[in-house]
């Protein structure tokens, strides 16, 4: 049985590279205030693991670095290194805002995308799968490449307010090593290096803001496809 898919509402999201030592500090200050999200293994958070997929001309790397403000790319996700839950998901930026869809496939689904066998979307009946069926058709999409790292994330039921600091962002040698249990990897980004990520939906505290220093601090276009994209060109 499918799930019905989930259409997310618009929300707010702002990126930072931080140090490890403000990591260190901001994530002291945000715990009282805040709880670590339920998923989480234990206080270093939950691995996850993405499979992006683009176009022949690589449309969706090309409009990140150029830029452009409405653009959108498809992924397959999971959790934990676990094929118990896998999500096909689409995440567009509308105007500044960020939006994702998703839905849930097996593994057996997974193997058809991989193969460019998107036929069953359109059988599922969702608007959801219907969206992503017209993209996969649309634009002959294709696994590029994976993208890993460790999330630990931090919740307030507030406005949805979540921040999460991901670390230790790789890329796979090579993309059949989704499910691969030793899998090549390699460093898309220094382990001193976090990404910090701040999502809501229309308003975040001032005393949030202050707590994490963010006025200071200079928000970044961050994309950790591009990053591991760059990534594998620099190592052909």
């Amino acid at each position: 049985m499918y799930d019905t898919g989930v259409n997310s509402k618009l929300r707010h999201e702002l990126k930072y590279f931080i140090s490890y030592l403000d990591y260190i500090a901001i994530k002291h200050r945000l715990k009282i205030f805040m709880k670590q999200d339920s998923h989480s293994l234990n206080e270093q958070g939950y691995y996850v693991k993405s499979l992006y997929f683009d176009d022949l001309d690589d449309g969706a790397m090309f409009e990140k670095q150029s830029g452009i403000i409405n653009r959108s790319k498809i992924r397959i996700r999971t959790y934990n290194n676990s094929d118990q839950m896998i999500k096909l998901e689409k995440k567009s930026k509308l105007n500044h805002l960020i939006k994702k869809d998703s839905m849930e496939i097996t593994i057996k689904e997974y193997g058809q995308l991989c193969k460019n066998d998107f036929s069953f979307l359109r059988s599922v009946g969702t608007k959801v799968s219907q969206e992503l069926y017209c993209d996969f058709r649309s634009n002959v999409l294709t696994p590029k490449v994976i993208v890993e790292y460790t999330r630990e994330a931090y919740i307030m039921h507030y406005d949805e307010i979540r921040v999460t600091f991901d670390k230790q962002l790789c890329s796979a040698a090579s993309i059949k090593d989704f499910f691969a249990e030793e899998p090549v990897l390699f460093k898309a980004l220094e382990s001193n290096i976090i990404i910090m990520e701040i999502k809501y939906n229309s308003f975040f505290p001032d005393f949030l803001k202050s707590l994490m220093q963010i006025v200071s601090r200079e928000k970044v276009a961050i994309s950790k496809y591009v990053l591991c994209r760059e990534l594998k060109t620099s190592l052909i």
